[in-house]
């Protein structure tokens, strides 16, 4: 069973520790909100599976920086992720 993990805030730069146990082979993250930071801050903590809202990261003028191992989603995408994973944990 996989899980997508959705991440809104990003404390102290870096991913919760729980967040990080809890991440298996399989699973997924989503950043959205503030938790997008995480793609420039905590790049070595993240998943293989690391997804962003383009929204969000536009909205915080991240685009010019972004990581290309990060792929950008829309919000249809983000939906398709939630019916991709069995059971979805929000983190923030």
């Amino acid at each position: 069973m996989t899980t997508l993990h959705i991440l809104h805030r990003l404390e102290q730069g870096r991913l919760p520790g729980a967040l990080q146990r809890s991440l298996g082979p399989d699973d997924a993250l989503l950043l959205c909100g503030d938790g997008v930071y995480a793609a420039l801050s905590a790049r070595h903590e993240l998943p293989p599976q690391c997804h962003a809202l383009h929204d969000d990261v536009r909205a915080r003028g991240l685009l010019p920086q972004w990581p290309a191992d990060v792929r950008l989603v829309d919000h249809g995408a983000f939906v398709d992720l939630c019916v991709l994973h069995a059971c979805s944990l929000s983190w923030g």
